[in-house]
This record gives structure tokens, C-alpha cells and sequence, in this order.
């Protein structure tokens, strides 16, 4: 934490921000930040080596934010952890930059984690764009959920099975009041800054889609509560549309997160048996999920020629 600030000018809250030339999706962020009903806050935006006008608009629109400009492209976990060392706020939260929120939601984490002080993380609920729930606050993965994962096929087809719903913890879906998760989305962090010194920062090495799975493994890992506040609402729009086909390098940075992620928590190195059984299994299903996504699109371009 930074402490190059006088007491007298503390902020309540740190807000950190990583962007990589996406000004639209930062704008809309922005405007719900400085929306909101509670404004003592501190705004740090940490932009990753754009080229487009994201940080010239930025300077303009919000030049009471903090921009950090980096010149290279050091990806979002390092740039969270910039974001970290340069926060000076009691509380700190992290947004993706493609999110969205109510006037109230920021005093309402605020007011929660105060008379809670058991409680050493939480998120609000997050909802998709269409306004349905993103289950983004769940427990962490067993092998299972290879199978039963988020969005596989086996758990549209089968929503309630018992792998996913534990996964998913969907029998909160419908809660009105704050419940105990194992793991949250990066989308929205809210916590006491204090726990960068119980905790530390993001570990680097975990490619993206995990490292909100990593931080919180070593959170519960020290016996800390991680809980979901729904009375509160945000909207993470990702920067990828819902059904819309991921690609090759998405799918294979997702499992290869996933394999570093299991190896690290719950194995003894890379030559234990059930390392090189998780590398095999979340290989296999990477290349499976490449090729049906290949196949899916050429029989897609077929039928369009079929049908003019």
C-alpha cells in the first residue's frame, strides 16, 4: 500500500481500473463511478500500452482520475498489481473496465464490509448484459466440472445437476441476503486494504481467467470469508458476446489457466500423477472444443450457401 499521502487526505477508497485500448467500455465504467452516491474515492486507471485514444480521452473526460501509462503491454494481473502498489485508500476495489453499475452499489459494499469485519472480500451480484445472473460468485472447481463447467454443454443440457449447482452455488440464485462463496470474479473486488499485506498481490504467473480463482484460493487458505452481497448489483458486459464462439487462443489460455491454477493448489509439482493426469485431461478437452468450434463454423458456412 502507498503511504506518500498525508492522513488528512486519505481516501475511503482506492478504484483500480486496467485498460487496454477500450475507451468506450472505460467510458461507460467511468460514468458510473463518478455517478455514484459516494464519491470519496480515489480512481486509479492503469492503461496497458494502448493505441487508440483511450488515455487522451481519458485525460479530458476524467482528469481527476489517476492515469498510470505503461509502455508496454504487461497484462491485467500485473497491471492490477501496479494499480495495488499505488492505492491509498482504506478499502479497495477492482473493476474490469467492462462494467457498469447503480448509484448505490459502492456505499452499499462500503456499508456491508464495515459491519462485517469478518468478512475479508466481496462482490456484489453481477448480472450479464441481458440482465440475467452471471454466476461469478461460486465455489472452486473440483475435475468434474470439466464436464459440468459454466457455460459446457452437459450443464445447459443438465442445469440442476449436482456438479453444477455446487460449482455454481445455485441454490442462492434467488438470495436476498449476503451468502458465503469460495471464489468471485475479478469483475468487482471489493475488500480492506489491509489484506494486500495479510494476502499480497495477484500472482503473475496465472494467466487471466484464473487468477481471480488463485487470489481467492490463498485468501480461503488463511481461513478468510469470501461472500456475495446481492442486494447490490453490477453488470459485466465482457468483452465477448454470450453464445458468440470464444477462439482457439481463448480456449487454449483457459485451460492452460486451469492446469496451473490445479497444479499449484493441489499438487506437489509437475511430475505428480495427478499433474500430468490434469494436463492430459484439460488438453484433450481444449483441442476437442477447437475442433468442434471448427466444425460448427464450416458446416455453419455450408448451410448459409445452402440456403442462397
Amino acid at each position: 500500500m502507498n503511504t506518500g499521502i498525508s492522513k488528512e487526505n486519505v481516501p475511503t477508497i482506492s478504484l483500480i481500473v486496467v485498460t487496454w485500448n477500450s475507451w468506450n467500455d472505460l467510458d461507460r465504467c467511468m460514468q458510473s463511478v463518478y455517478a455514484s452516491d459516494f464519491q470519496d474515492l480515489e480512481v486509479i486507471v492503469i492503461d496497458n500500452a494502448s493505441v487508440d485514444e483511450t488515455c487522451d480521452k481519458l485525460k479530458k473526460s476524467y482528469p481527476q482520475a489517476t492515469l498510470h501509462r505503461n509502455s508496454t503491454n504487461l497484462g491485467h494481473a500485473r497491471g492490477v498489481n501496479q494499480g495495488f502498489r499505488l492505492v491509498h485508500g482504506k478499502y479497495v476495489m477492482v473493476l474490469d473496465v467492462d462494467t457498469e453499475f447503480p448509484p448505490n452499489m459502492i456505499r452499499g459494499m462500503l456499508e456491508f464490509i464495515r459491519a462485517h469485519p469478518q468478512v475479508s472480500l466481496a462482490t456484489p451480484r453481477t448480472l450479464n448484459t441481458d440482465g440475467t445472473i452471471q454466476e461469478s460468485a461460486r465455489n472452486f472447481p473440483t475435475m468434474m466440472n470439466g464436464l459440468f463447467g459454466r457455460q459446457s454443454l452437459l450443464t445447459r443440457w443438465f442445469p440442476n445437476n449436482r456438479f453444477s449447482r455446487r460449482y455454481l452455488v445455485r441454490d442462492y440464485l434467488d438470495a436476498t441476503k449476503p451468502f458465503s462463496v469460495e471464489h468471485i470474479s475479478a469483475a468487482c473486488m471489493f475488500f480492506p486494504a489491509t489484506l494486500l499485506d495479510e494476502v499480497g498481490g495477484w500472482d503473475e504467473q496465472i494467466p487471466g481467467y484464473w487468477i481471480d480463482a488463485d487470489w481467492c484460493m490463498a485468501i480461503k487458505k488463511q481461513g478468510k470469508q469470501i461472500y456475495c452481497v446481492p442486494e447490490f448489483r453490477i453488470t459485466h458486459h465482457e468483452n465477448f458476446a454470450r453464445g458468440k464462439r470464444k477462439s482457439a487462443r481463448r480456449i487454449w489460455l483457459f485451460h492452460y489457466g486451469a492446469y496451473q491454477l490445479y497444479n499449484k493448489w493441489y499438487c506437489w509439482g509437475r511430475l505428480d500423477p495427478r499433474s500430468l493426469f490434469a494436463a492430459v485431461m484439460l488438453a484433450s478437452r481444449a483441442v476437442l472444443m477447437i475442433i468442434g468450434n471448427i466444425v460448427s463454423s464450416a458446416l455453419e458456412q455450408i448451410l448459409k450457401k445452402i440456403r442462397f
